[in-house]
């Protein structure tokens, strides 16, 4: 089922007609901006990301969604590299950050869509993100890799790295394309915790998580890690599109402060 949109906010370039048929069934163009870093998450209702189930978690927090899947996919094919926290890829088993992983079926839409946009044929770089200058993760992604894959970690006694510096290394791998930011939520916070221009793609599942105060919850919420004073970061909303009972919604983050 291709989502149906409910509300958006086109820039002239995305006024234009779509430009092969993911983005028909999208229902715009597909364009990052890049001088954005893009942002994509999955979340409950109450803002949980992540239930601490490892490889199963992108499934438990959003049901599996077809056109959640699909969005990931595209956003994938239209990035010059992806960047993820190591915490994402320890749990990530047999998974590649291809976009035809997410979605075999559409392996040639979604190569169409690349050329589209001007990309190589070959898939984006990933990059991650630790704060540990010996991580060497046990993952098809790093041992078996499909797509290039990179590490990038702090130099001791640091142990984290700013977000300019994780930008800055991106760029470096992308050269001048959209960068797209796969989480998790700590290193969503410290994008956030720094006036990182963001375009943030967030599909909301219709359940409900909770945490437990019991004991030390595994359960992570969007933003980890930082405490952000009220309206330190608002979010421009761009689009609202609904399949079934979620919604995917489109923001853009400014550097700047923003007030309701």
């Amino acid at each position: 089922m291709a989502p149906t949109a409910l509300f958006e906010v086109l820039t002239d370039a995305e006024q234009a007609e779509p430009r092969c048929t993911l983005e028909e069934e999208y229902g715009a163009a597909l364009l990052l901006a890049t001088d954005r870093v893009a942002v994509n998450f999955v979340s409950t209702i109450d803002g949980i990301v992540s239930y601490g189930l490892g490889s199963a978690d992108s499934s438990a927090v959003g049901g599996g969604l077809a056109a959640d899947r699909l969005l990931m996919a595209m956003l994938r094919a239209v990035a010059a590299v992806i960047v993820v926290g190591a915490g994402t890829v320890r749990v990530a088993g047999t998974h590649q950050w291809t976009p035809a992983t997410l979605a075999p079926d559409r392996a040639g839409d979604l190569a169409a869509l690349r050329a589209a946009a001007g990309l190589p044929a070959s898939p984006a770089p990933l990059l991650a993100v630790s704060t540990s200058p010996d991580f060497n993760p046990a993952v098809d992604a790093a041992r078996r890799p499909q797509t290039p894959f990179h590490v990038l970690a702090p130099p001791p006694p640091q142990r984290r790295l700013a977000a300019a510096t994780i930008v800055s290394a991106a760029r470096d791998l992308g050269g001048d394309g959209p960068i797209l930011c796969e989480g998790g939520p700590h290193l969503f916070g410290t994008l956030v915790a720094e006036p990182t221009p963001l375009d943030l793609f967030l599909t909301v599942a219709p359940q409900l998580a909770g945490r437990s105060n019991k004991r030390p919850s595994q359960r992570r919420g969007l933003v980890e890690g930082v405490a952000l004073p009220p309206w330190a970061r608002g979010g421009r909303l761009r689009s609202v599109r609904r399949a079934g009972q979620h919604l995917l919604l489109r923001y853009a983050v400014d550097a700047g402060q923003s007030q309701p």
